[in-house]
């Protein structure tokens, strides 16, 4: 190896060592100037116990609802007689009991012992006289302004507004919110609440009543769908102007977005509005019409303007009879024509007990079958046995059931309502 070499090879090593040596120094005055920066926690955060203002969570809890509620009749009735109670809800030291007339709402609670609960150290009369006054005049204030909605409105399916008035409302004070409701596609009921505590369809009550609580209520949806957003902005704007106009306190009903409700209300409808079809199709011998309108009057079934034969219970129509291409019965046509098959209809949510108006009308679906020599059938014309009708039976308990848990009987004047 000449000298040349040897001096390259000696340059290299000290090249390397200083860059070793500069690595070292630089990481070395990195780590002081990290430790020196790095501030370490004198307690664990994670582990230390917090405290909690207890009576301002529990008091602006409980206390949020009597101060409204006490506001509300300061404007709409006599202020002069609950100033001295506002002032006493809003320094009073103990929750109030919670108005049986507010929803409830399903809040996160921090549990506290009952031994944590410290009251202000007051004196004897500063502590029992503020609540006397809550108990005698703002709990009993309160208690009146719980109202009972009118028989033929139904929380689950109606928008409903209550009209709290500090004087009697006379039938025409309210034509110019009937007007401004004509063209609401949806239903829309207004009634008024006499000074007897009854409540009246304004539309028919007579002009000369008058009321001291109007409830206008909106039906949120029908077999079209929820009620339109726009719709829904009218009914609204117009009972708050109605409000506004006659001097009285408007109060909604109910929780949630009404649209979304709407909605909501909207998919139960499409979940339960089912209808069943059992269809009669003829044999070899064809249906002669004559025969079969016989045997549907005799089974106690009636020809109604509708074309359809009709089965009734106390004057509820229970099921139908049609002809299966959708052609309107006529004594006539009945007279003079033969009929292909003949269908069976029963609207689930239109009638009380689904599964017994079933029964029934598979029953008399038979028993015409029989006289006509000819046999049930389904909607893809497979025969209709012991088995598929037993299917049938089961999908009705669950229709049934999933509307008795939603608050909306079968065949009541508000499921009517909804499915008509």
């Amino acid at each position: 190896m000449s000298d040349l070499q040897v001096a390259l090879v000696i340059l290299g090593l000290f090249i390397i060592a200083g860059v070793v040596v500069y690595n070292w120094m630089q990481e070395r005055k990195l780590r002081r100037e990290v430790s020196s920066d790095f501030i370490v926690p004198q307690k664990d955060v994670l582990a230390q116990d917090f405290d909690v203002n207890v009576d301002a969570y529990v008091v602006d809890k409980e206390l949020a609802e009597v101060r409204d509620k006490a506001r509300r009749y300061l404007d709409s009735n006599s202020a002069e007689a609950f100033k001295d109670t506002i002032s006493l809800a809003n320094t009073i030291t103990e929750p109030a009991s919670q108005s049986k007339s507010s929803p409830t709402k399903l809040e996160p609670t921090i549990e506290i012992p009952k031994a944590e609960l410290q009251k202000p150290e007051t004196s004897k009369s500063e502590t029992v006289q503020p609540q006397e006054i809550i108990k005698a005049s703002l709990h009993e204030k309160l208690q009146d302004m719980q109202v009972n909605l009118p028989e033929a409105t139904h929380p689950q399916i109606d928008l409903t507004a209550i009209l709290f008035a500090t004087k009697n409302i006379g039938h025409t004070d309210l034509e110019s919110l009937s007007a401004s409701l004509n063209d609401i596609t949806v239903p829309v009921l207004l009634h008024g609440l006499t000074a007897d505590d009854k409540w009246l369809e304004i539309a028919t009550a007579p002009t000369t009543a008058s009321y001291k609580q109007i409830a206008c209520s909106m039906q949120l949806a029908d077999r079209g769908g929820p009620v339109a957003k726009s719709v829904l902005n009218k009914f609204q704007f117009a009972v708050e102007d109605t409000g506004l106009n006659l001097n009285t306190h408007v109060e909604w009903q109910g929780n949630g977005d009404p649209l979304q409700r709407a909605i909501e209300l909207d998919q139960f409808c499409i979940e339960v509005d089912q209808m069943v079809s059992v269809h009669i199709a003829g044999g070899e011998t064809p249906i002669h019409g004559t025969k079969f309108k016989g045997l549907a009057e005799a089974s106690g079934m009636l020809l109604k303007e509708d074309g359809k034969f009709h089965f009734y219970n106390n004057e509820t129509p229970l099921y139908a009879v049609i002809d299966t291409n959708n052609v309107p019965f006529t004594s006539e046509s009945l007279r003079n024509n033969v009929l292909k098959s003949i269908t069976f209809q029963l609207e689930i949510p239109k009638v009380n007990n689904c599964e017994q108006v079933f029964n029934q009308m598979i029953l008399n679906a038979q028993k015409i079958a029989s006289s006509l020599n000819g046999h049930l059938v389904d909607d893809n014309q497979k025969l209709l046995g012991d088995l598929q009708i037993e299917k049938i039976r089961q999908q009705l308990r669950v229709i049934h059931a999933t509307m008795v848990a939603r608050g909306v009987m079968p065949g009541s004047p508000s499921s009517m309502r909804l499915f008509n």
